[in-house]
């Protein structure tokens, strides 16, 4: 037993009763492993709950031969954290079952502390979290330990004061943590590990941003009260969700305390304009065109302005039209399917005949949401199979009618093209639209360097002409897509005794997934007799009997799986808080698909316009969109109509989806992960960036408890990115005070 625990704690042998009470009175451990049966069953129990009286924060394991009867080692009877029988002395299960039994009674004493802010449920949800901290803690496995669905335990934690689900696993670690490298003498890295961290410093950074100590201070003695402290001393941060359903009433009595703390200012309600014009007047910013609108949220008085009715640029904020667009008009619960139907006849395993791929534009498709994109398309070959087909005789058609087969957004710049910021897709994509390449050198310097790719879908789709270079000449890839011979070629160096993993647009999405989904097909073991082909316009024969842009009215196909994309709340979550651009141009066709005569660019927008001006009312001079996710410089919108839309969506029945979907200060891969933390649970927001453009709109939370509609647009700069993101930072802060 001792070998078994000396690798993982600190341990300390006596060999009886009294030399293990003058050492737990002379040091401080956090359990001990004591005989449950010397002399004597009787003595023993005694001799354990008088150390449970004595030491109340002690985690106390028994070591027992069953020899009596069964009911002396219930754990509650005999009051220890943890039994270790005779029979089972492996090593690594006495250590598991010594950390469990660590672990809850560490959960028990820390999680006692808050009960009375928190209540018996919360009390109950931190000790959970801190007990199952180092093994595969979920919020799935977390709402099923409470007895709740996921969504009814986000709610039970906002009601009792405490943080979403996932954060509160998180406090788990951190406290657990806590307990690890103040009093097991474990070093950082031994705890990162054991906690499931890959690295020291993963844990060192969610120490810091969590609890604003350091990892030394938390070996202190006084850094462990400091952690409980921090965490649960931090105003509480309800979910996503619950934070936007509560509206402005909530907001305001949430911010009570605040706005009485606070002192000076401009009077109740001002907006400090100085401050504001301050920065915007002052050089280097005095020569860039800002456009700065913020209206009271509740009243719509106008509470700063400047150009607000000139147009600009918008960058990634022409999300904003696109995503108000589409939840209005398609619904929060909209799903993409993407559809097989077999056309001819069955014959047991055999289809005599065809598959139709009817593709809908799915954005989903990729490792936002699958595993990957190549998995999501053996989630559609495996249904297939598991429904009993083996062998088609025909082909697979990839039915991409019902949109355009442009692959690049018509105002888009040529030296966007390459890079993931302008990959496209279509009808039928994956990965969001990019190639993902592993280049490793060759042995030798000129020696051709090797290369492999993913999404993989035709074999020859890559050339490389990539050459080893010596060392000290970095590995330097050109991309350069052939239309003529449909390939991407690579030309460049990899630098000797390297491995790189490079990414960009695929170039050729469609024709690259039907390639792909042939291969996953014929991996679930479905032989196919005719190569995957992809039909690019309606009324093209697809099947027997069957025409392209018909298939479900035609009497010789059935469908035989759909495979359905998360609701499009989640969709415009993906798009919104990383500020994705590639799922907004598949949206923005959707629209045109679904709301016009077909998925395109031009009618996708006509969709925007129509709904923008004529529902909302915005003002028809005060937009003029042409792509979806704001690369193109050739988007205009004023600061007002940004306003109005966002004034819109606060208003309406998908108030609380739009709000959960921006971006917050601090929150994890959002574009303001590390922006205006000191705005953080109080700033729901659109960044945008691209050369000489940027921007923010959205929803501030005053001090004073009153919500603020903003938009700040800058254009012109000259700047670098992240000076013109200050000035506007500044604002935000004015506009917040």
């Amino acid at each position: 037993m001792i070998t078994a625990l000396g690798g993982a704690h600190e341990v300390v042998v006596r060999s009886s009763w009294g030399a293990l009470n003058e050492a737990l009175g002379g040091d401080s451990f956090d359990g001990c492993v004591v005989d449950a049966d010397h002399p004597s069953c009787d003595e023993a129990r005694s001799e354990i709950e008088a150390i449970r009286k004595r030491y109340s924060g002690l985690a106390i394991i028994a070591d027992a031969d069953v020899t009596g009867k069964l009911d002396y080692y219930n754990l509650g009877e005999l009051r220890v954290d943890g039994v270790l029988l005779a029979e089972q002395h492996d090593a690594a299960w006495i250590r598991n079952l010594v950390d469990q039994a660590m672990g809850a009674n560490s959960a028990v004493q820390v999680a006692s502390e808050p009960e009375g802010r928190f209540g018996t449920m919360g009390s109950r949800a931190v000790a959970w979290s801190i007990e199952h901290a180092t093994s595969d803690a979920s919020v799935e496995r977390f709402a099923a330990a409470t007895g709740r669905a996921p969504r009814g335990l986000v709610s039970a934690l906002y009601h009792h004061g405490l943080p979403s689900p996932k954060t509160l696993l998180l406090w788990g670690r951190l406290l657990r943590a806590r307990a690890y490298v103040g009093r097991n003498r474990r070093t950082v890295e031994e705890t990162a590990f054991s906690l499931g961290y890959s690295t020291a410093s993963s844990l060192a950074r969610a120490m810091k941003k969590n609890t604003g100590l350091t990892a030394s201070k938390v070996a202190t003695r006084g850094g462990l009260a400091c952690v409980q402290a921090a965490l649960f001393a931090r105003p509480r941060r309800p979910a996503k969700r619950e934070r936007a359903l509560r509206g402005l009433s909530v907001l305001l009595a949430v911010s009570v305390q605040v706005a009485c703390a606070s002192a000076g200012g401009v009077g109740p309600g001002a907006i400090d304009r100085h401050a504001i014009e301050q920065t915007l007047d002052s050089a280097p910013f005095d020569q860039v065109h800002f456009g700065v609108l913020a209206i009271d949220a509740q009243t719509g008085r106008t509470l700063f302005s400047r150009n607000a009715h000139q147009k600009f640029i918008p960058a990634s904020n022409q999300k904003i039209l696109v995503t108000a667009t589409a939840l209005s008009v398609l619904g929060p619960d909209y799903r993409y399917r993407t559809e097989v139907w077999a056309t001819g006849s069955t014959l047991g395993s055999m289809l005599d005949g065809d598959l139709v791929v009817l593709a809908s534009g799915d954005p989903s498709l990729s490792d936002r949401y699958w595993g990957s994109g190549e998995a999501a398309l053996h989630a559609i070959a495996d249904s297939l199979r598991r429904r009993g087909l083996e062998h088609v005789t025909g082909s697979v058609f990839v039915d991409v009618s019902a949109w355009d087969s442009a692959t690049v957004g018509p105002t888009w710049e040529v030296a966007d093209l390459p890079g993931r910021s302008g990959a496209t897709g279509g009808a039928f994509a994956i990965d969001e639209g990019e190639i993902q390449l592993i280049v490793a050198a060759g042995a030798a310097v000129g020696a051709p360097a090797f290369v492999e790719w993913s999404p993989m879908g035709s074999d020859d789709f890559v050339i490389s002409r990539l050459k080893t270079s010596p060392p000290g000449s970095p590995t330097r890839v050109r991309p350069s897509y052939l239309p003529e011979s449909r390939r991407l070629v690579l030309e460049g160096r990899a630098q000797l005794g390297t491995v790189d993993t490079l990414s960009f647009a695929i170039r050729d999405p469609v024709r690259q997934a039907t390639a792909a989904l042939g291969r996953a097909i014929a991996a679930a073991g479905i032989v196919v007799e005719d190569q995957g082909r992809v039909v690019w316009v309606d009324s093209v024969r697809v099947g027997r009997g069957c025409l392209s842009g018909a298939v479900r009215e035609c009497a010789n196909a059935g469908l035989i799986f759909a495979l359905e994309s998360p609701a499009l709340s989640r969709l415009v979550a993906g798009i919104l808080e990383p500020s994705q651009n590639w799922m907004t141009e598949q949206l923005i066709r959707t629209l045109g698909a679904e709301r016009g005569e077909e998925g395109s660019w031009s009618e996708g927008v006509d969709v925007i316009r129509s709904f923008l001006t004529e529902q909302v009312g915005v003002d028809s001079l005060d937009i003029a969109p042409r792509d979806g996710s704001g690369l193109s410089a050739y988007n205009l919108v004023t600061p007002r109509a940004l306003v109005r839309i966002l004034q819109y969506m606060r208003n309406g029945t998908n108030a609380a989806v739009y709000r959960t979907a921006l971006a917050e200060p601090g929150e994890e891969d959002s574009t303001l992960e590390r922006r205006l933390m000191d705005l953080e649970r109080r700033l729901f927001a659109k960044t945008g960036t691209i050369s000489n453009v940027n921007s923010l709109s959205g929803y501030l939370v005053r001090e004073d408890g009153t919500e603020v509609i903003f938009s700040i647009l800058s254009n012109g700069s000259g700047l670098p990115a992240s000076r013109v993101r200050a000035a506007i930072d500044d604002v935000v802060r004015a506009l917040a005070r």
